[in-house]
């Protein structure tokens, strides 16, 4: 029998004399029960966790450094195989270099009683499996196969540019997450400890000054648990307890991890110039949320600005998100499309940046893009020397630009598979008066347009 078959399928694998008990599915049990396997299993790991996974169905364990215990990988493979026998378990074990791969080796080369292991630097042999083993989704793995693609070798032979436009980030997160290239972390099954401090008051307070000592009292006491483990927080959220038993919610975001209690105090207090209380303050209860290590800091030999440099930027950008608010603070992510108008993405300060994307500063090449691109094209008339040649005279609302100089064009168009067809002659154009301009003729209709302009 497999997940998803009917009863009545099912029901064909009976003989006569049987005596049949069906009982739905409950998958919270069944997610409950994997984590108490786990558990059992904590010997064998110094951290384990079960799938991330709407129905999970694996363990999985970090054994770095635990092999020498049982005489190699593969006598730790064999020793776990032997627990879990003992229990009337029947297991699929696998132990590889990533999670990725671990997972795809586990559930199409391992065997009952057979563990495998993937000696470190071999992958490849990996490679040949289904593209099931990269833990897609079913639509996506059916839209695969129907383009005949049906092995990981053939998966990463393909562009990384066009899977992304034609199935989104999914796939390309995958590949990276099999071969290492991106990280992956095992969750703990135990719960993870929480870091709260609380404080309450025989009588109420109302007075602002009054308040800011309190939660900054409130605050030490919870930084004071945070501290001696070198452990920040990006996510900081208060409950002020009024006198007429209502909760009035306060949250802080940062855009990275720390304990600096001077630098979050001011931020809670550019928090409370825009909280109104309706009632006085008889407690506060604080907890940190999202919480991480800090970063390492090594001061440099000669420049040893560099690390407070950016320390300063994540400072000025915690405190405008903090004035502003989390939506009107925005970092760019380069993305892997051709067309310019959707090569660049905006998400928030305290956001993760979107798979697939590029952090602005490691990618942007002053000469490759326009300084200041237009949100959308604006058309323009133009008078050309020659028939299909660049520009000698631009119009745009009525404004004369007189052209001396026209680059060679660039030529940018979009695959098949984006729906939109986009076809477009890029060239660069200098005017009399020094200006730079970037415009593109349409080759569907032969119109002009104005994308951008060079400062």
């Amino acid at each position: 029998m497999r997940v998803g078959m009917p009863v009545l399928e099912a029901r064909t694998f009976s003989r006569s004399q049987d005596r049949l008990v069906v009982e739905a599915v409950q998958p919270p049990q069944d997610r409950q029960t994997l984590v108490e396997l786990a558990l059992r299993c904590e010997r064998f790991s110094f951290r384990i966790g079960v799938e991330d996974a709407d129905r999970p169905e694996s363990i999985l364990m970090d054994v770095t450094g635990i092999a020498q215990f049982f005489s190699g990988e593969q006598g730790l493979a064999e020793e776990l195989n032997r627990a879990l026998a003992n229990r009337r378990y029947e297991s699929r074990i696998a132990i590889s270099e990533t999670v990725g791969s671990a997972w795809v080796a586990a559930h199409f080369l391992a065997g009952p009683q057979q563990p495998v292991v993937i000696p470190a630097g071999e992958l490849r042999r990996l490679e040949p499996l289904p593209v099931r083993g990269l833990r897609l989704h079913d639509a996506t793995v059916t839209k695969l196969q129907r383009l005949g693609i049906q092995t990981i070798a053939q998966v990463s032979a393909l562009e990384r540019a066009s899977l992304v436009r034609r199935f989104g980030t999914e796939i390309v997160a995958r590949l990276d997450q099999f071969r290492g290239q991106q990280p992956e972390f095992i969750t703990p099954c135990h719960p993870l400890p929480t870091y709260r401090a609380e404080r309450n008051l025989e009588d109420g307070i109302c007075h602002p000054a009054a308040i800011e000592q309190l939660w900054s009292l409130v605050l030490r006491q919870l930084l004071d648990l945070l501290i001696p483990k070198r452990l920040g927080t990006r996510h900081l959220e208060c409950q002020f307890v009024l006198e007429d038993q209502t909760l009035q919610p306060l949250s802080l975001r940062l855009c990275e991890a720390t304990n600096d209690q001077r630098h979050i105090t001011e931020l809670l207090r550019l928090q409370q110039e825009r909280q109104r209380l309706s009632a006085a303050v008889v407690g506060l209860q604080m907890e940190a949320l999202d919480v991480a290590p800090l970063d390492p800091c090594q001061p440099e030999l000669f420049d040893r600005d560099a690390p407070s440099h950016a320390r300063q930027y994540a400072v000025l950008l915690n405190r405008l998100s903090s004035r502003l608010g989390e939506e009107a603070v925005l970092v760019p992510c380069l993305l892997p499309d051709p067309i310019p108008e959707r090569a660049v993405r905006m998400h928030g300060v305290s956001e993760a940046t979107p798979a697939g994307s590029t952090p602005f500063a490691t990618r942007f090449h002053g000469l490759d893009r326009p300084t200041s691109l237009f949100p959308e094209p604006r058309p323009i008339e133009v008078i050309a020397g020659l028939p299909q040649g660049p520009p000698a005279v631009v119009f745009w609302q009525g404004t004369r630009f007189d052209i001396v100089y026209a680059a060679d064009p660039e030529r940018i168009e979009s695959g098949w598979w984006d729906g939109e067809s986009v076809c477009r002659d890029y060239y660069w154009l200098e005017t009399t008066a020094g200006q730079w301009l970037w415009v593109f003729r349409r080759l569907q209709d032969h119109r002009w347009f104005w994308h951008g302009e060079f400062s």
